[in-house]
């Protein structure tokens, strides 16, 4: 399957909350990294969107710019937006935020590496900030005594 296609596959998935069709798309010893963490596998990417469809019952992901970066080499990157409203717990590594009610909108850049048609390397880069920002809850810059 040609990768773009392979892309709007596993989104249009996602955005069904098909993580079972999605889980499938990805090795079991994927290397996973992510701003908010680290893990190995299609399982715990499994239990890692499960989590962030809980908080976010309305999660949605519009792929708003597919780059393909090299079909030889089974690579591909991208641009999408992640959109939804908190309505469930999150953890954080603060611990666990209460639904805010406040809606998300948060860009962000994949890029996934396939062997055997599944995703081996998966990175997501978005700003944690502006994430943290939108739910209210940034941290405070320090202020230094001038």
């Amino acid at each position: 399957m040609p990768l773009l296609d392979f892309a709007r596959r596993f989104f249009d998935a996602m955005n069904k909350q098909d993580l079972d069709t999605v889980a499938s798309m990805i090795s079991p010893k994927a290397d996973v990294r992510t701003p908010i963490g680290s893990f190995i596998g299609n399982t715990a990417y499994k239990d890692w969107m499960a989590m962030h469809f809980r908080a976010f019952p309305d999660f949605t992901h519009e792929v708003r710019g597919l780059s393909l970066v090299s079909e030889q080499d089974q690579t591909l990157a991208f641009e999408l937006h992640a959109t939804g409203t908190h309505a469930g717990p999150l953890p954080l590594a603060t611990g666990e935020l209460s639904p805010t009610g406040r809606r998300l909108d948060v860009p962000a850049a994949d890029f996934w590496r396939l062997e055997n048609g599944l995703i081996v390397e998966y990175r997501l880069y978005f700003n944690l900030l502006d994430f943290l920002e939108q739910l209210g809850v940034a941290p405070t810059p320090a202020v230094s005594a001038a």
